[in-house]
């Protein structure tokens, strides 16, 4: 490993093993927000999973927003959410370049995003993971009641 790399996102950097780690960990985090959208849709709005399966997480939260469920706390888990996806679309659509990934949007030509080191990315990861954490909240907010009666349903 060369000590030139100047960013842990550069493969040549001694702690990139741990960065690549800490981007799987953002990776899954960004798949829990779709999938607590997706549980909340079918639980508590009374979607079909089949209905659901091709959206993609900025879709389900449109969906959410348009017929919240009315459970306790859905308005906090949508504005979570809401700063979440941000943060879900600038690490998954972000391309590798030299020190990491590198992110800009064609609407918004101003806009960059790097995570080239492990703080960006453990930062994203726990934005992500607050939101997957209160919509698993809301889900049970009722002790689980909804989600028996969806199972028993089945």
């Amino acid at each position: 490993m060369s000590i030139d790399a100047e960013y842990p996102g550069d493969p040549r950097h001694p702690e990139h093993t741990e960065w690549l780690l800490e981007l799987g960990r953002a990776t899954y985090a960004a798949a829990g927000l779709s999938g607590i959208a997706f549980d909340l849709l079918r639980v508590h709005s009374g979607f079909s999973a089949e209905d659901l399966y091709k959206d993609p997480f900025g879709r389900l939260l449109e969906k959410l927003r348009q017929s919240p469920p009315a459970v306790d706390g859905i308005e906090d888990f949508i504005a979570l959410a809401e700063e979440a996806l941000v943060v879900r679309n600038d690490v998954l659509h972000a391309l590798p370049v030299l020190h990491g990934l590198h992110r800009r949007r064609s609407d918004d030509l101003g806009y960059v995003r790097n995570y080239f080191d492990l703080t960006s990315l453990r930062e994203a990861t726990q934005v992500m993971e607050n939101a997957r954490r209160k919509g698993n909240e809301v889900l049970y907010a009722d002790g689980g009641e909804a989600v028996r009666r969806w199972v028993a349903s089945g």
